[in-house]
């Protein structure tokens, strides 16, 4: 297969995401004729990182996750930036994509910039990552610490009228999943109700790279005020990746874990969740929602 090269601020065609298949339909004991359908793909990429370090090269296999193909290079961005690998989209000079323009990239070396510092630390999870869970790689239970510095100071405070609307502006840019009900969604918006980046993938926690990817990409990580809102449930690794991102406001279509609610509150988060009917659950701090 020939290399694809891309940078990180370069327009890139985007491969097919779901794909046609045969299926019937029973009702009861009546079968219906042979009709075709949509699924979502699910398909591999391995990341691989090269960089030098005291003038010698490095290629490190870094990770296998499963994912829906499309937006990469963003879920690239966002995964090593939640991972403490980047800072910066600068700090990635070229993606290398093994695709032949028939099928989905199932490789991507990431080339470094000179001198970026990619410790032992920020590469020893044993990195395989299914779909449904952006923790699988971690081998103990201090990889799950978060540092109390990520704690977020952030005084942005939103209608709660605003709130309900959230879900329809996400799940209006979910093309594939209309076609196929199969993938998860994650969109960004700013504190003035600006949708700045929505992604989908058929995991939950690939979604939210992809979506913290294109602001990095867009030089908006680290904004003030930004408002997350996810289309399944909110666990650890959701809560990780936002407070990496500096999310002070978190919305959900779902429920929220034990543990969610838990780092919400600790770390200052407004988590809100079952955004449905005209209707949703504070569950930390509220003093964000006006709901006056």
């Amino acid at each position: 297969m020939i290399a694809s090269k891309h940078t990180p601020t370069e327009h890139v065609t985007q491969p097919r995401s779901s794909v046609k298949v045969i299926k019937q339909r029973v009702e009861g004991n009546e079968a219906s004729a042979p009709e075709e359908d949509y699924l979502a793909i699910e398909d591999p990429l391995e990341i691989t990182l090269a960089y030098n370090r005291t003038e010698i090269s490095i290629e490190k296999k870094l990770i296998v996750t499963m994912r829906t193909p499309g937006h990469d290079l963003e879920l690239i961005h966002g995964f090593l930036y939640c991972e403490g690998i980047i800072q910066c989209a600068t700090d990635i000079t070229l993606v290398e994509f093994n695709e032949n323009g028939y099928s989905p990239a199932t490789t991507a070396k990431v080339r470094l910039r000179t001198g970026l510092d990619v410790s032992a630390a920020s590469c020893e999870r044993n990195f395989a990552a299914h779909s449904s869970c952006g923790v699988c790689g971690t081998t103990t239970i201090g990889h799950l610490q978060i540092p109390l510095s990520l704690r977020i100071e952030d005084p942005t405070q939103v209608s709660a009228q605003w709130i309900h609307t959230l879900p329809a502006q996400m799940h209006h840019e979910q093309e594939t999943f209309r076609q196929t009900g199969g993938l998860h969604a994650a969109a960004i918006f700013s504190p003035i109700g600006q949708l700045l980046t929505s992604c989908e993938d058929i995991g939950r926690h690939n979604a939210l790279d992809k979506a913290i990817g294109a602001n990095l990409i867009a030089k908006l990580a680290l904004a003030q005020g930004q408002v997350l809102c996810v289309s399944g449930r909110m666990s650890y690794e959701i809560l990780q990746k936002a407070l990496i991102a500096r999310i002070p406001i978190i919305v959900g279509i779902g429920a929220p874990s034990s543990l969610a609610v838990a780092l919400a509150n600790d770390f200052n988060v407004t988590l809100i969740g079952f955004v449905r009917n005209g209707s949703y659950n504070i569950y930390s701090c509220p003093e964000r929602i006006c709901t006056h």
